[in-house]
């Protein structure tokens, strides 16, 4: 949420102070997010690690963030406010699964994720729904914020910027669904035991499942309060 913060804050001084200069820092900026869309994700893509994959990623998401200042107008501070929340709330989950995984097998490697599916399901779920939002997939909340944030770029007509971005997207779909296919198409290790979770956890984690999909299924439920 702090990031969030921080890019509400950055459309609020380039729309009331740069914007006069527009025309010098736009094309720099472009620069920026083309460079943060392909570092993060292809360093993503890299990772052997869940955490680490998480981390890197979240570059990406700056970068996606940025073009809200790109496409200054009046729907700039709602998509990045929609978006920053999706992302908020697919982090919360996929963080506290690997919390879960690590406490049990010790490691945050996706192979610590192997058959998941099968030996606790509703976590499995959590962290598929959470990954899914991440790779910005219909009917999640991932899915309106980086539609909303695309719609304001496609509206300026920064085309190119848009197919760069579909690109990284298309790599991002690619990694968060390892951890999916690790849960539910590999075996789980041999002596696994079942994941015992807590009260407080599960409610965090359904809580945090059924506010990405009510977002991403009734999208107007959040973008009318803002």
């Amino acid at each position: 949420m702090v990031k969030v913060a921080s890019f509400a804050g950055f459309i609020r001084l380039f729309a009331n102070v740069f914007a006069p200069l527009q025309d010098f820092w736009v094309p720099v900026l472009l620069t920026v997010i083309v460079i943060t869309l392909f570092v993060g994700n292809i360093t993503a893509l890299m990772q052997s690690s869940f955490k680490r994959m998480l981390a890197y990623s979240s570059i990406s998401h700056a970068g996606y963030m940025l073009f809200a200042i790109i496409a200054l107008g009046t729907n700039a501070s709602s998509s990045i406010l929609t978006y920053g929340l999706a992302y908020s709330l697919s982090t919360i989950a996929a963080f506290a699964g690997l919390i879960l995984v690590k406490k049990m097998q010790g490691s945050d490697q996706f192979m610590a994720f192997d058959g998941l599916g099968k030996t606790n399901p509703l976590l499995a779920l959590v962290i598929t729904i959470a990954m899914l939002s991440l790779a910005g997939i219909p009917f999640t909340a991932g899915f309106v914020g980086k539609f909303m944030l695309f719609k304001n770029v496609m509206q300026d007509y920064h085309i190119i910027l848009l197919v760069l971005a579909v690109i990284n997207a298309a790599i991002g779909v690619y990694y968060y669904l390892r951890v999916v296919v690790h849960m539910y198409f590999h075996a789980p290790a041999d002596g696994q035991k079942d994941l015992a979770v807590s009260m407080n956890f599960n409610i965090v984690l359904i809580i945090a499942v059924l506010l990405t999909v009510l977002v991403g299924v009734y999208p107007d439920c959040i973008i009318a309060l803002l």
